[in-house]
């Protein structure tokens, strides 16, 4: 999940990098998989555990500057990727997309996706007002969802799938969604990359050789990229900068995280990241 932040510069972030660590919470979540920023609050997604069963233990929470979390909406299944549009808190749930009010915590929208064979819907991002991009992770595809009243949903369809589609993040400048994907087979071979959507027969382009296990990923005003990539199902992830241009990677984080999942960026252009393994949501300072 990332918010509006992403339109800001990320100054100087491949030569100056991330200093130290702050845990923002107060209270230790199961599973932070996301986190968007909403005016001087967090909102964060917690999957409750398996990220595919439908087991009611999925939770949203709101969180206020001060660490103190509170529950924003309980009895999701496994909610991952966080976006606010027209006040409405969307997520994708297991098969479903989901909406809730940001003023209330009721939930206001659901679209049943289980019609894409997908119990992994993972991150979106919105290409604009009306039309968001939702990942597969567990089939590899990305679709394109229609909101409003009568919402529907079609694949976007383009040669060479990523494996295990994760991070989705549109790029109105250049017309490109960049992916970033988890792998396929409990192997770190995710890839990073992007889709033209002005290409008659669209295919994705990966932009480093690098691969791993990726799951958020932002744009930023430079040129580049950037993306968490677990590295290991311990506390060995990292969060890495792409340049655009030369498929250059940089490792930007100098501790190593958790499980670093869908993060953002505040409005100084550090990184808050769950630590999903860890159950907590860290700040990069600089």
């Amino acid at each position: 999940m990332k918010t509006i932040y992403l339109l800001l510069p990320l100054l100087t972030a491949a030569s100056t990098g991330f200093g130290q660590m702050q845990q923002l919470n107060r209270t230790a979540m199961k599973a932070p998989e996301s986190v968007y920023i909403h005016g001087s609050d967090y909102y964060i997604s917690d999957t409750g555990g398996d990220p595919t069963k439908k087991d009611g233990d999925g939770v949203l929470y709101k969180m206020n500057s001060q660490g103190e979390v509170k529950v924003f909406a309980s009895g999701l299944d496994s909610p991952k990727g966080t976006w606010i549009l027209h006040n409405i808190l969307y997520t994708p749930d297991v098969d479903k997309l989901r909406g809730f009010d940001v003023s209330t915590g009721k939930e206001v929208f659901t679209l049943d996706m289980a019609a894409t064979g997908s119990t992994l819907l993972n991150d979106i991002a919105p290409m604009n007002d009306s039309t968001v991009f939702v990942s597969a992770t567990d089939i590899s595809k990305v679709y394109i969802v229609h909101l409003g009243a009568h919402p529907r949903y079609e694949e976007l369809s383009f040669d060479n799938p990523v494996k295990g589609a994760n991070g989705v993040i549109y790029d109105n400048q250049r017309k490109r969604l960049y992916v970033c994907g988890f792998g396929a087979a409990g192997t770190p071979n995710g890839e990073i990359g992007y889709v033209d959507l002005t290409a008659a027969n669209k295919k994705f382009v990966r932009l480093t050789d690098r691969t791993g296990y990726y799951d958020g990923i932002m744009l930023t005003k430079h040129n580049t990229l950037l993306v968490s990539d677990w590295v290991a199902f311990e506390k060995k992830g990292v969060i890495v900068e792409v340049d655009l241009k030369t498929g250059k990677t940089t490792t930007v984080n100098k501790e190593p995280i958790s499980g670093p999942a869908d993060f953002t960026l505040n409005k100084n252009g550090e990184v808050i990241t769950p630590a999903m393994m860890e159950g907590n949501v860290l700040l990069l300072k600089r």
